[in-house]
């Protein structure tokens, strides 16, 4: 299936590699704008919580960040981490099947972590 146009409506990606020590930005989502963990705010990937679907496949189930601008203390946690948990993103695409050539149109379900990488790499 084609998920580009999805973009344009403020999709998140379809995949994010994590990693320990990641700089990340918060992304569709303003948690709190007093203790400055907003749509926009960078931090950095503290530890990396995952789970196991029935199948079989495993997935983040919750990001502990840091956000260093933060003046956040939660019980158990250094100043400035946060946990990041899944949201869900909900659209409808057209979909042919290929027996019949009929169109439909169904809805799909996104369930991730609202964080993209704060970086990039060029050639």
């Amino acid at each position: 299936m084609n998920f580009s146009s999805s973009k344009n409506q403020g999709a998140l990606p379809g995949f994010i590699p994590l990693f320990i020590g990641m700089p990340v930005i918060l992304r569709s989502r303003n948690i709190s704008t007093d203790l400055k963990i907003t749509n926009g705010s960078q931090g950095f990937v503290r530890k990396i919580e995952t789970d196991i679907t029935p199948q079989g496949l495993t997935y983040c189930s919750c990001v502990i960040v840091e956000f260093p601008d933060s003046p956040i203390t939660l019980e158990g946690l250094p100043k400035g981490y946060f946990p990041i948990l899944p949201i869900t993103w909900s659209f409808v695409t057209p979909f042919t099947q290929d027996d019949n050539n009929k169109q439909e149109k169904i809805k799909i379900s996104h369930h991730q972590i609202p964080i993209q990488p704060a970086f990039a790499v060029t050639g």
